[in-house]
C-alpha cells in the first residue's frame, strides 16, 4: 500500500508558514519547489529544490547565510 500524495498546494502553504520572508511556488512544468528571498543587503536569492525536505535545508542553508541587518 502507497501512501497519500500530498497536493503541492498544501506543501507551498506549509513552507511558507515556515519560512515567511520567502516567496516560495510549486512549479508544474518543472515538477520542483522555487522560492525567493531578499535580504537585508537587498540582494534577491534564490533557491530550486526537487522535493519539500530539499526545499527547507535549503532555505535553512540561505538563512544561516544571510547578514543581520544592522538597523
Amino acid at each position: 500500500m502507497s501512501e497519500p500524495r500530498i497536493s503541492p498546494a498544501v506543501v507551498v502553504r506549509a513552507l511558507s508558514a515556515r519560512f515567511p520572508g520567502w516567496t516560495i511556488w510549486w512549479g508544474q512544468a518543472t515538477t520542483h519547489y522555487w522560492g525567493l528571498f531578499r535580504r537585508p543587503d537587498g540582494l534577491l536569492v534564490h533557491i530550486e529544490a526537487r522535493s519539500a525536505q530539499e526545499f527547507v535545508q535549503r532555505a535553512r542553508e540561505m538563512d544561516a547565510r544571510t547578514p543581520v541587518d544592522p538597523a
